[in-house]
């Protein structure tokens, strides 16, 4: 009997080690960065107000493109997936927050868009008025972010923890936001001795992706590597995960 069950004990074995085994892949925690052009034809006209609460004309867009991005879909070989670019056809969206297009019907899979869109200013007395500006966009009902400052947190008392050592245990702490606008345009700032933009610097954002994933990510460019030109988002971004 103990001959037989020996037997049997290895053709299992034997069996088993046959069978193709399904590799374990290791979760991808390296840094990425990312740069997408917001230019594109054929031209794209909006109707937008010449000024906060001025007559309504139709103006002919700069910032033409929209660029969908899958953060999930970040490896070593791709970077990331941008899962659609959209202009003047019927999958351009023209986010309007304030009017409370905050969402891009029928497009799924993505978990931040850099586009040109109609968001919150402040008014300089506390309030917010409407303001066209471009910045990055959460999918709204699937994706969180939150921006972390340091000048603010100090402000109230709170610690900042800087980029390069925020762990996936600080991130799962916070408390995320599921606004549209919850990344939005504040990583750059004007200097209006140069009138160029500058990246807020001690800024980044911590991004819960459509499949629940962590990421910390930051802005580091908004021009061209190659001419100079605006409106060329750049960022970086690297998965966060318990140790």
């Amino acid at each position: 009997m103990k001959k037989l069950v020996t037997i049997l004990s290895a053709i299992a074995l034997l069996s088993s080690c046959n069978e193709e085994s399904t590799p374990v892949v290791p979760e991808d925690t390296s840094s990425h960065d990312l740069q997408v052009s917001l230019y594109g034809l054929p031209v794209v006209t909006i109707e937008k107000e010449q000024y906060p609460g001025g007559p309504v004309t139709e103006v002919e867009l700069d910032y033409n493109r929209q660029v969908y991005i899958d953060l999930d879909a970040a490896s070593a070989d791709t970077n990331a997936d941008t899962t659609g670019i959209h202009w003047n056809d019927a999958g351009y969206v023209q986010f309007d927050i304030p009017g409370g297009v905050d969402t891009a019907e029928g497009s799924e899979g993505w978990d931040i868009v850099m586009t040109y869109y109609n968001g919150y200013t402040s008014d300089g007395e506390g309030g917010q008025v409407p303001y066209y500006m471009t910045g990055g966009l959460v999918n709204k009902g699937t994706a969180k972010a939150l921006r972390l400052n340091k000048a603010e947190l100090e402000e109230e008392g709170q610690t900042f923890v800087a980029y390069n050592d925020v762990t996936f245990e600080d991130a799962s702490a916070l408390t995320l936001s599921s606004s549209a606008d919850a990344i939005g345009s504040d990583w750059k700032a004007l200097d209006f001795e140069t009138f160029t933009y500058k990246i807020v610097e001690d800024q980044y954002y911590i991004v819960e992706s459509s499949e629940g994933k962590l990421y910390k990510l930051t802005f580091t460019d908004f021009y061209s590597e190659e001419d100079g030109t605006k409106g060329f988002p750049k960022f970086k971004f690297q998965r966060l995960i318990a140790e």
